[in-house]
């Protein structure tokens, strides 16, 4: 199967002599890393939740939990239900 390139020419290039330079293309050095914050138990409502942010991206997970007994004919069904939002 033949190899499909990733980036272009043009594009490694641009990766390479920001790796030579020892900068990236947003002005940090090599060594310096995005501010990053982690926050849990964000939202009050959910059982367990966490907010991420990492520069400029931020991202925000709701986990709610509902418990119920299942029927006594059917005693090793139950039922998982799970919503995304974005």
């Amino acid at each position: 199967m033949p190899r499909v390139p990733i980036a272009s020419e043009d594009e490694r290039k641009f990766i390479v002599d920001g790796i030579q330079s020892q900068c990236r293309n947003d002005g940090r050095d090599c060594r310096s890393y995005r501010p990053l914050l982690l926050a849990t138990d964000v939202i009050n409502t959910a059982n367990g939740s966490c907010l991420l942010k990492l520069g400029g991206t931020i991202v925000m997970v709701g986990i709610t939990f509902e418990f119920s007994r299942s029927s006594q004919d059917k005693p090793n069904e139950g039922r998982i239900e799970a919503t995304v939002d974005g």
